[in-house]
């Protein structure tokens, strides 16, 4: 075992997301493209006969009310695994963002710990874990580009989409996902597909950013007028087009290649200064 291990653990945007249904028990059906991107916390394990989380962010809980503490737990209990770790948690993505920062947390210290235990875990074992903790948890277990059904853990990985530049920004408030969640009302009309997206994911962004969709935006928006013209504002500085990702509030634009995201990133961060010029992994 090396003395120390370090990993990122990728936030996620929502190239399209729509929401297909409500089910008997209140969760909701969703159709959407999910896509890691470079924003990523930073996880550390170190050595330990005892399980434990440090975070850089000191108002974030360390314990049970943590998901990727939850998530080790969890998995240590399952495999009864005697060997614990000392897991240093740096925070680079904003929390109640809709980019899925514990989520990914969760999910890569799920892939990561099996190998730092030198233990090799079934792949529904892992799914098993993943999917107690969260809907979306199971995606990152290995992230990349991937269309998912259900509540969002029906899974259906795609072909790598080829290096995209974006400009992220968190308008300094979250979104609390069950608020938005709870504005809701099925059935839905003019119900956008995702199938007229995902063939054109393999050729530049300008083939396809038109089909970029978040069915959330009618719901979240109303409440948080800033996100529109926040929207608005990644578009006339230069992006192809704009979304908010999940249920907010980090809206993020795609550009045409890099030096276009400069240009936008460096425009849109004076008056936005949590902004991020990122990619796709």
């Amino acid at each position: 075992m090396p003395s120390t291990l370090r990993v990122k653990a990728y936030a996620k945007v929502n190239l399209f997301l729509e929401i297909t249904k409500r089910r008997a028990d209140g969760y909701h059906i969703l159709s959407t493209l999910f896509q890691t991107i470079s924003l990523a916390d930073e996880l550390t394990l170190k050595p330990s006969d005892i399980l434990q989380l440090s975070c850089s962010d000191p108002t974030l809980p360390t314990d049970e009310r943590n998901l990727a503490y939850r998530a080790a737990a969890q998995l240590r209990n399952r495999l009864s695994e005697k060997a614990g770790a000392l897991i240093y948690l740096k925070k680079n993505v904003p929390t109640g963002a809709g980019l899925g920062g514990g989520s990914s947390d969760a999910g890569t210290l799920l892939a990561t710990l099996p190998h730092w235990w030198r233990r090799q875990p079934s792949t529904r074992l892992l799914h098993s874990c993943a999917l107690k903790l969260g809907a979306d948890v199971p995606f990152f277990l290995k992230g990349g580009t991937c269309a998912a059904g259900g509540i969002g853990d029906q899974l259906r990985p795609l072909p790598k989409l080829p290096k995209t530049w974006m400009v992220l920004v968190y308008p300094g408030f979250g979104v609390s996902t069950k608020e938005a969640y709870a504005k809701v009302r099925v059935p839905l009309s003019g119900k956008k597909s995702i199938h007229k997206l995902i063939p054109l994911l393999s050729k530049r962004p300008e083939a396809w950013t038109s089909h970029l969709f978040n069915r959330f935006e009618d719901f979240v928006f109303p409440d948080h007028p800033e996100l529109p013209r926040l929207k608005q504002s990644l578009i006339a500085a230069g992006c192809l087009n704009a979304i908010m990702s999940g249920s907010g509030s980090t809206v993020f634009g795609v550009v045409a290649h890099q030096a276009k995201g400069r240009a936008v990133y460096e425009t849109i961060r004076k008056k936005y200064p949590q902004s991020w010029l990122v990619h796709t992994v």
